[in-house]
């Protein structure tokens, strides 16, 4: 087998990890952001934004390293024990991907849950979907130990490709749910409309960019005989939650620069009850 036999399978996964790498510094651009500009939020989202950042570390770690071992290590050994072995780095970056994609998706099924006037059925829907895609992760990457052949992880379409779809329908339950529940005319709130809408923006625009992706991965899933592409957003695919979530921590701070004689919206007050008539107002800008 020749090196660029080993080497050209491996281009997309290389180019996801690159992107993954520039969207991590971003990442962490961000968190120095929030915690500068946000250092009284509550002590429990505080500890979720550093538990999902280190988490996210760990697995930018497990795929360069991997990588490392697959492009630097087998190089010049194109053998089938060292492009089966799979080390503990990768398996520890798997699980943290899908872990941060569940916590980041449950971040949000939070929201949705304040948003809605605590709907049971949209929330759970949220919960069920962001559980799913990583119960079927899990069971992608548990083919690939058991088989010992990395590419099921680009080629199973019953499980990482049906986890993909539904990461993307999680999105969408997420992004339609605020959209439908902050819309002005269910708020009722004319005089702060301009603020809602920015908001809604935010939380619209990161929703479907991550949707976006999702929707990117389960296409390339199917695509048989091109496997490997999956791993140009495979490999980067946490990267644009941990994103989402900071950017939409981290608008808050310009809305409250907009509006000056407004205190910050606080994420997790959002609303307290069923937004209707004025009191949407106070518990939209509690204080």
């Amino acid at each position: 087998m020749s090196d660029n036999s080993v080497v050209a399978p491996w281009i997309p996964s290389i180019i996801g990890t690159m992107l993954g790498l520039g969207m991590y510094g971003i990442s962490l651009g961000q968190y120095a952001f929030y915690l500068h500009a946000f250092p009284v939020d509550q002590r429990a989202l505080k500890i979720l934004v550093a538990l999902v950042l280190v988490m996210d570390t760990l697995s930018t770690y497990g795929v360069v390293y991997y990588h490392w071992a697959v492009l630097v290590s087998c190089h010049h050994n194109a053998s089938l024990a060292c492009l089966s072995f799979l080390p503990w780095q990768v398996f520890m970056a798997e699980v943290l991907g899908y872990t941060i994609t569940v916590l980041v998706q449950s971040f949000y099924a939070h929201r949705v849950w304040i948003i809605s006037g605590h709907n049971r059925w949209i929330t759970t829907a949220v919960y069920v979907t962001a559980l799913a895609q990583f119960v079927f992760g899990m069971m992608c990457f548990e083919n690939a130990i058991r088989t010992r052949d990395v590419t099921v992880m680009y080629t199973s379409l019953d499980t990482g490709g049906t986890g993909a779809a539904i990461s993307a329908l999680c999105d969408i339950l997420i992004t339609s749910s605020i959209f439908f529940y902050l819309r002005p005319q269910r708020t009722g709130v004319r005089r702060r409309e301009p603020t809602i809408q920015r908001l809604v923006h935010v939380f619209v625009h990161m929703g479907l960019f991550t949707c976006l992706v999702s929707l990117i991965t389960f296409a390339l899933y199917c695509m048989r005989g091109q496997e490997y592409f999956v791993g140009a957003t495979g490999s980067a695919l946490c990267k644009f939650y941990v994103n989402s979530m900071l950017a939409v921590l981290n608008a808050r701070k310009f809305i409250q620069e907009r509006n000056n004689t407004m205190k910050t919206i606080e994420l997790s007050t959002l609303f307290t009850s069923h937004p209707s008539t004025s009191e949407a107002s106070s518990s939209v800008y509690p204080g």
